[in-house]
C-alpha cells in the first residue's frame, strides 16, 4: 500500500479541524476556562504552560498557547467529520465566551 493511500485512510479514521489560530485577550484565562468546562467529562487531560490537551471517548482537542494573546486549537474525532465540526464550533463559541467574561 502506498503512502498517500495510508494517509487518506488515517485522515478518515481521525478527521481533524487542523490548527485554528485565535486571538484572545488572555490565553491563560482561556485555557483555565476550557479545563473547567470540559475537565469533568474527559478521560485524560494534560494542562501545562504550553496549553491544554483533553481526550474523550469519541474526540479530543488540544489548545496550545502561542503567546499571552493567542491560542491554537485543534480538534479530532474518531471517524466522524461532522461530529468534529460540531465540537470545533462548540469550542470556538466557548473560547469567545471566555473572552466576554471579566
Amino acid at each position: 500500500m502506498n503512502t498517500s493511500k495510508l494517509l487518506v485512510e488515517r485522515i478518515g479514521l481521525f478527521p481533524s479541524s487542523g490548527n485554528i489560530h485565535i486571538d484572545v485577550n488572555n490565553s491563560t484565562r482561556v485555557v483555565k476556562r476550557m479545563h473547567v468546562l470540559y475537565g469533568d467529562n474527559s478521560l485524560d487531560s494534560d494542562e501545562s504552560c504550553s496549553g491544554l490537551s483533553m481526550v474523550f471517548a469519541d474526540w479530543r482537542f488540544k489548545l496550545q498557547v502561542s503567546d499571552a494573546l493567542s491560542v491554537c486549537l485543534c480538534v479530532e474525532s474518531r471517524g466522524d467529520s461532522q461530529f468534529m465540526q460540531v465540537k470545533t464550533a462548540e469550542l470556538l463559541a466557548n473560547i469567545c465566551g471566555t473572552e466576554e467574561r471579566p
